[in-house]
């Protein structure tokens, strides 16, 4: 197993774990206390022996030294401090291990027949003085292995059991369980106790867990299973590096089942299929708050204005400022006001509610750790504000780029008008002299029904006809230009109007899924740690 990989993948586990909003404090605190420990070098495991109150732990450390290590009497409790038996020798190299599991009493044992390893006699875990118990829920994340010591009176106790084997079992790879007093079962019963226990332990998920008999009081009958247990050969390093790997697999897998995540398997917390649908339909309310269409007559109209200062001649410039001073420019001519003025154009409340429906609706199949965080995303309020700060980023960005397009058409139309003018002008002289004059020399040309009319008439009226047909040019070429560009600001618009729709609205989702992701590859991580 290699704990720095086990580490890292506790590591993006609690990350992401956090991003979901999973309380990883335990976690934090597995990941921590393996860090410390592995600061600490040697080739000595430590081993607790944890059990309740009178089943005979410190009477069971006698045994194995052959003399009173921990003081053991019929008062209960009677073991108040953690007492460690360490290996002649080992000492100075254990000083400040066992000054980081807060033992102070101490005693050397030869370390023949015993192995590589340092055991701690801890306070009952169901004392009646609650600091007692408090010493061992520090202690016990710290140790490398556990003797799990009970007896025929309490080996199937909830305390034991609920509260401490249930929960530290599956993080301790070298463990033993040890069914002390047998002295006072009959074979048959003692075999009895001890299958009924195997099973109960497995249901708890310690499963092949030795289990030995032993009479600590009795001749110390049965602890020889133990000495030699203690005695296997074991790589203490390795002891160390398995416990540490399997309380960091454990706390990761635990973020994981809070987060959902069974077996390293994770589906998105809302169906693809349906959240495109609701997204379409938001997508669509949206645009028509937006207005893409009176966007574009806007667009047109502002074309056209742009147009007539140098396409309709003399009068292009004094129509334009009607316009202007007049306030039509700025309610039929503006696309940019008209854009960033969308919220006077609705509620966006139809917008939000298939989003919100949508996720009201997945709520019962999201896990329950998560439920308040996707129940806080489909908040009306919360939906609603996120919208709006979509389009208004898209309104600002666009409207500040909009640039009305020009032609050189409209010059060309322009300066055809100055003479259209400058024709009018002569022919109204002309006509004007026909009054003033007697008998002014002038043609006529023949014209069906009128007959003959005179020629400043017909060349009066051929500028005005001229006129207007560059005039109807300029609105048609000004109109296709405005249309073009509205169509294209209009495409433009309507996607950053979706794609900042999705982003604000479903990036905290896709958030949330992409974290239960990683939650997942830490999750699968940690399998080989357990």
């Amino acid at each position: 197993m290699n704990l720095a990989h086990c580490l890292e993948a506790l590591e993006e586990a609690i990350a992401a774990g956090t991003s979901l909003g999973i309380d990883t404090a335990e976690a934090a605190a597995v990941r921590q206390t393996a860090r410390e420990r592995a600061r600490f070098p040697g080739d000595t495991y430590v081993l607790a022996l944890v059990g309740g109150t009178g089943v005979g732990k410190s009477t069971l450390l006698n045994a194995l030294a052959g003399e009173e290590i921990s003081a053991a009497s019929a008062r209960r409790p009677t073991t108040s401090e953690p007492v460690a038996w360490i290996p002649f020798g080992k000492r100075g190299e254990l000083a400040e291990l066992l000054a980081w599991l807060g033992v102070k009493s101490q005693r050397e044992h030869p370390a023949q027949g015993l192995g590589n390893v340092a055991i701690l006699d801890l306070p009952d875990v169901d004392s009646i003085a609650a600091e007692h118990r408090a010493k061992v829920d520090a202690v016990l994340p710290r140790v490398d292995a556990v003797a799990w010591v009970v007896d025929p009176e309490k080996y199937s106790d909830d305390v034991a059991h609920a509260g401490y084997l249930r929960m530290w079992a599956p993080r301790i790879a070298r463990q033993i369980i040890v069914l002390n007093r047998a002295d006072l079962l009959s074979a048959a019963d003692a075999t009895r106790v001890r299958d009924d226990l195997r099973a109960r332990l497995g249901r708890e998920g310690v499963a092949g867990a030795t289990v030995v008999l032993t009479r600590a009081r009795d001749g110390a009958a049965g602890v020889e299973d133990l000495r030699q247990w203690l005695a296997t050969e074991v790589d203490a390093k390795r002891v160390v590096t398995d416990r540490l790997g399997a309380a960091a697999g454990d706390a990761g897998r635990e973020i994981a089942r809070r987060a959902g995540i069974a077996a390293g398997a994770v589906a998105p917390l809302v169906d693809a299929a349906r959240r495109e649908r609701a997204m379409n339909d938001v997508a669509r309310a949206t645009l028509a708050i937006v207005d893409i269409r009176g966007l574009e007559k806007q667009a047109v109209a502002a074309t056209r204005l742009a147009a007539r200062p140098r396409g309709a001649g003399p009068l292009g410039h004094l129509t334009s400022a009607i316009y202007r001073l007049a306030g039509r420019a700025r309610v039929s001519a503006d696309p940019a006001g008209y854009l960033r003025r969308w919220r006077t154009r609705g509620a966006l409340a139809p917008a939000i509610e298939p989003l919100r429906e949508l996720l009201q609706s997945a709520l019962p199949s999201v896990p329950a750790a998560l439920r308040g965080r996707v129940a806080e995303l489909s908040a009306p309020a919360t939906v609603e504000r996120r919208l709006a700060e979509a389009i208004d980023r898209t309104v600002g960005i666009e409207s500040a780029e909009f640039r009305v397009p020009t032609s050189g058409v409209w010059s060309v139309i322009g300066f055809g008008q100055w003479v259209v003018t400058a024709v009018l002008i002569f022919a109204a002289i002309w006509f004007g002299s026909l009054f003033v004059l007697h008998q002014p020399a002038t043609g006529s040309f023949e014209v069906p029904i009128l007959g003959p009319v005179p020629s400043p008439v017909v060349l009066l009226a051929g500028a005005l006809l001229a006129g207007y047909l560059m005039a109807l040019l300029l609105r048609l070429h000004a109109g296709w230009l405005g249309r073009r560009w509205a169509r294209r600001i209009g495409a433009l618009v309507t996607r950053d109007v979706d794609t900042r729709a999705r982003e604000a609205i479903l990036a905290p989702l896709d958030q949330l899924d992409a974290a239960r992701q990683q939650l997942a590859r830490a999750a699968k991580a940690l399998e080989e740690c357990a």
